[in-house]
């Protein structure tokens, strides 16, 4: 644990580092994460063609036509996975371009923990796309089904209006008049069967 002292020395010595205090110096320190610019937020470089992208996401949403606000960000998550595994691949060749012996990718340390670093980004953002994918396809398939269901719905909904209407059309005592016609056939039924077993004899 810390001592007074310690503590009070260090407060003292975090005055003497402030960081950059031009405007010019703030901006160069803002953009000191978007030196491949893998992990941020906005897919695009400064040094990238934005219209580029944006054509590529409209190729996104044409292909899979997002319904809802959730399917709208799985498609920029998609196409922002897609843009950045191009600009991995990129990097990788010049890396390669810029090597006088490629062995030194997997041989020199240094080297080889570049490219270690870049694959650690691709799985990443690998992992990112196919997750999209499967949460689109998941939510496609349910709305299929709700779809389904709700016709379903639809369609025994009007089946039960018209047994209702013609329930009401039929007169008072038509169950009367059911069950008389059954004891009647009943009746002509038997009448013929007796008939039938007296004429064998």
């Amino acid at each position: 644990m810390s001592t007074f002292a310690q503590t009070r020395a260090n407060q003292e010595n975090s005055k003497l580092s402030t960081g950059p205090c031009t405007a010019e110096g703030k901006a160069v320190s803002s953009r000191n994460h978007l030196v491949h610019g893998l992990c941020s937020a906005d897919p695009v470089l400064p040094t990238e063609d934005r219209n580029l992208f944006n054509q590529l996401l409209e190729q996104y949403k044409s292909d899979w036509t997002p319904v809802g606000t959730h399917e709208e960000f799985m498609i920029s998550e998609m196409a922002g996975a897609h843009w950045k595994l191009d600009r991995i691949q990129r990097m990788e060749n010049d890396m390669f371009a810029a090597l006088d012996d490629p062995n030194k990718a997997f041989a020199d340390k240094d080297t080889a923990a570049g490219f270690t670093r870049l694959e650690r980004y691709r799985a990443s953002l690998e992992r990112t796309y196919h997750r999209c994918i499967r949460e689109l396809r998941a939510a496609r398939k349910e709305h299929l089904r709700f779809e389904a269901n709700s016709r379903q719905a639809i369609e025994q909904a009007r089946l039960n209006f018209i047994v209702q209407r013609n329930e009401n059309a039929l007169p008072p005592n038509f169950q009367e008049i059911l069950d008389e016609v059954h004891r009647k056939h009943g009746a002509r039924m038997a009448a013929e069967k007796a008939a039938a077993s007296t004429n064998i004899r």
